[in-house]
């Protein structure tokens, strides 16, 4: 996934807001045969079956010591489905439950399936399809015979053979320079082949944008026109945006999809059903088992296939996406696992080898187990305190607090477009307020705005058009006072550490993508 560069990615999609919901699942008994058989599955309506673990062969104890595990990692949400019904739902503040969470590279798992559904629906020929043939109008540079040789199923299995770097985001790396270009994928095509096709797994995310580009080309629709038709609409997906489109209409294949984290268990339940959604079959049963067998050996003792990772000693297959998004699919335990978060690159996240074996453990029986109500109290419990906000520590206020309340400070020119700020510190509704430069001269400067809890929890601000806008701050001296900003539902986590010295300030960025930037300015006479 690209790291954000400019303001308007790091900061304009990220102006926003929401109601201040608090909620956490309470579980109710549902009865019904729970059969693992692809005849007897429960498939969703417009909502997921709720079910108590143990009616469904899980052990509420141990799922209760997950919640509260998972939490201390840093994750906004976990679901657990067993059997076609929720029997975990847990939301972690701030995040709330319903909103749309960014997929970052789930999204080529997505983006893998639509192109199933061309090959079912005749659209392709087949996986084996050569690349090149598919853009016949393209003038492709560096051309030679491994690179006609590159097929549709090279692309799934990242073995393309073309040459890539991408692993740390930074603006010379080939993926960074892919979407400067004007023509993304016609650059991915571009590249010189660093090997022949099918021989090396190298993460390369230009083969999910080449394979988007084919939606477009062949189904005359960009994939997310094609999958809101295609696969949202059958498995009554409702939640889903995936805005970013290129200069020549093609939806951005490897990344920038959102979708609930109910939803992307409804993508995941799909997997688990061999592809078939209440009697349709949406993809071919071949195209879920090569991606569970997982034929390509891959880094961190994965492997690969159709854009799915997998773990085959653990028995489970999986869509992975940065900070953490996961849909987990274990056909063995009928369970369905998905996680979202905003973690650092960093940051030592949930092992998915521990995560499997603790579903396994939790699944005590294939049938329904005695009612527990001390175990079912505890995951109740556990649940709400997910969704209850840790305060974090915070320093004390100093006399300076009040000198630069409500100040406007000019920033210098910098990568962040970023212009003036304003902090503004009062006993309720502290805020904060920016102001930044346009990309395009005709256009008006932007504001932005929000509230901010000085109190070590986030500040929910009203509603605004980009989502949920969250905020904290704190003194770290005298003369620092750090911001911590998030959009709900965003993997991305802004800090912002603002030293004054007078009238002068010098503003550090950072961001979980790994993202920086020094700013300087100084008081105005606003």
């Amino acid at each position: 996934m690209k790291a954000t560069t400019t303001f308007a990615s790091n900061v304009l999609a990220r102006a926003a807001t929401c109601v201040a919901i608090q909620c956490f699942c309470c579980f109710v008994a549902v009865a019904g045969d729970t059969s693992t058989t692809d005849d007897a599955a429960v498939f969703p309506g417009k909502e997921w079956a709720i079910s108590t673990p143990e009616e469904q062969g899980m052990d509420s104890a141990r799922l209760a010591r997950l919640v509260e595990s998972v939490g201390t990692a840093h994750y906004d949400s976990l679901t657990i489905v067993r059997h076609g019904r929720i029997v975990v739902d847990a939301y972690y503040a701030p995040y709330l439950a319903g909103i749309s969470h960014d997929l970052r590279s789930v999204t080529k798992s997505v983006t893998g399936t639509l192109t199933a559904i061309e090959i079912a629906h005749g659209l392709l020929d087949s996986a084996d399809q050569k690349v090149l043939d598919l853009f016949p109008d393209k003038p492709v540079a560096n051309i030679d015979d491994n690179k006609k040789a590159i097929t549709v199923q090279n692309l799934l299995d990242m073995t393309s053979g073309l040459a890539w770097t991408e692993k740390n985001y930074t603006p010379d790396e080939t993926v960074m320079r892919m979407y400067e270009a004007p023509d993304p994928a016609g650059f991915v095509l571009d590249q010189p082949m660093a090997a022949a096709p099918g021989t090396q797994f190298v993460y390369d995310s230009g083969n999910p944008y080449l394979l988007s580009a084919i939606i477009s080309r062949e189904t005359g629709q960009n994939a997310f026109e094609y999958a809101k038709k295609e696969l949202f609409r059958p498995l009554g997906i409702k939640s889903a945006r995936w805005p970013r489109t290129d200069r020549q209409g093609v939806t951005d294949g490897e990344a920038g999809l959102s979708l609930s984290p109910r939803d992307m268990a409804r993508i995941g339940y799909l997997y688990l059903r061999n592809g078939n959604w209440s009697g349709q079959q949406i993809i071919p049963a071949s195209w879920v088992e090569r991606a569970k067998g997982g034929q390509v050996s891959a880094p961190f003792g994965l492997h690969y296939a159709n854009l799915w990772w997998s773990l085959p000693e653990k028995g489970a297959y999986m869509a992975l996406g940065r900070h953490s998004q996961r849909i987990i699919v274990v056909p063995r335990l009928d369970i369905v696992a998905v996680l979202t978060g905003s973690l650092r690159d960093d940051a030592a996240g949930y092992s998915l080898g521990r995560l499997t074996d603790e579903l396994s453990d939790a699944a005590r029986s294939d049938t329904a187990l005695p009612t527990n109500p001390v175990a079912s109290s505890l995951l109740v419990a556990a649940i709400r305190q997910a969704a209850t906000e840790q305060a974090s520590a915070v320093g004390t206020t100093p006399s300076l607090a009040k000198a630069i309340s409500g100040k406007v400070f000019a920033v210098e020119d910098n990568a962040l477009h970023v212009t003036t700020f304003t902090l503004n510190f009062f006993d309720t509704d502290s805020s904060w307020e920016i102001t930044t430069k346009p990309l395009k001269p005709e256009r008006p400067v932007q504001r932005f705005s929000g509230l901010m809890g000085l109190n070590g929890v986030y500040r929910k601000s009203p509603p605004a058009l980009y989502g949920i806008n969250a905020t904290r701050g704190r003194w770290l001296s005298e003369h620092e006072f750090e911001i911590e900003r998030r959009i709900l539902g965003h993997s991305e986590v802004q800090f912002w550490t603002f030293d004054f010295d007078g009238d002068k300030v010098a503003i550090k960025f950072e961001n979980t993508d790994g993202y920086k930037q020094e700013l300087h300015g100084a008081a105005t006479e606003e």
